[in-house]
């Protein structure tokens, strides 16, 4: 299928698009031929509501820019389930609220109905099953509570110990200089974005640029631009994947482990930094904020500094 993200995720939402038909009648129809639950009535229904198409056609259109960018899919179509649980993995990583989850959730298993009705009338003999709600069926607890303390020293330790180089070099760049997941990914993408001092981030969450001056390891932006160059690659996210990363870490911790906590380490110690040199704690934690890439205190106070 060619054309743009958002030319392809209209066109296949059109085989589900029951806009000025009853939902309810649709919906006992779904009970009638065996649908059980609100997953098993979603999968046999289409969209009612010109809101609600506009919703889940935005989300999955995000989900396809984000698959084009960093898998290289281009043709959705050829959409599998890896490929929407790393979307998603990166959602929770970087730190979306769980109704914000929630709706990417909903609107890629109504895509995944979708492009079941687009395979048969296109006679594309393809059969999608993302699985999401078995994947994900604990995703509340670890937006609301995991991910959300720092990692003691131990633990630490021990990922810092992690053999394989690139998921390595992604735990320092979490630790020392408090980066998401996504922009560890994109890590030199741009010429200027890892300088002598600096690293500066663009395109960050909510589409915000930073620049990140309190580094710990002071080794840090120099192994990034030998690891860049050794392995002849653009950005950082060509020689790794955000999965790749997580598996790692739960090699080590468990099926809990997350890069995500150890944004919190930094916040942590990018505060007693600041404080040491001379700042409130007020103005400290403000200064950690816009290191994180936050532009309120609270967050930094009520969540990462915990």
């Amino acid at each position: 299928m060619k054309g743009s993200v958002k030319w392809q995720v209209t066109e296949i939402f059109k085989e589900i698009k029951e806009i000025g038909n009853s939902k309810y009648a649709a919906k006992n129809l779904a009970r009638q031929n065996g649908a059980h639950g609100s997953a098993g009535i979603a999968k046999e229904t289409g969209i009612y509501g010109y809101r609600t198409n506009d919703t889940y056609r935005d989300d999955v259109v995000k989900f396809g820019d984000w698959a084009k960018e960093n898998l290289k899919l281009k043709d959705l179509t050829k959409t599998d389930a890896p490929a929407v649980i790393a979307y998603l993995e990166s959602r929770i990583a970087d730190d979306n609220a769980h109704g914000t989850f929630q709706g990417d959730k909903a609107a890629l298993n109504k895509f995944e109905v979708a492009l079941n009705k687009y395979s048969q009338s296109h006679n594309l003999g393809k059969t999608y099953d993302f699985k999401l709600n078995e994947t994900f069926k604990d995703s509340h607890k670890s937006l609301r509570h995991a991910d959300v303390r720092a990692y003691n020293k131990a633990t630490v330790d021990k990922l810092l110990n992690i053999e394989n180089k690139a998921v390595n070099l992604a735990v320092r760049c979490a630790l020392n200089a408090g980066l998401r997941k996504s922009e560890i990914l994109k890590l030199g993408l741009k010429p200027d974005s890892i300088t002598n001092n600096n690293i500066n981030v663009y395109g960050g969450k909510g589409g915000k640029d930073r620049t990140i001056s309190e580094i710990a390891d002071k080794s840090l932006i120099t192994d990034i631009k030998i690891f860049l160059k050794e392995n002849n690659i653009e950005k950082f996210g060509d020689a790794v994947t955000g999965s790749k990363i997580n598996y790692e870490i739960r090699k080590v911790l468990g099926d809990t482990g997350s890069i995500h906590a150890l944004r919190h380490n930094y916040a942590i110690n990018c505060i007693k930094e600041f404080e040491m040199k001379g700042f409130s704690h007020v103005e400290a934690v403000h200064l950690t904020s816009l290191q994180l890439g936050h532009n309120r205190n609270e967050i930094i106070e009520g969540v990462y500094s915990k």
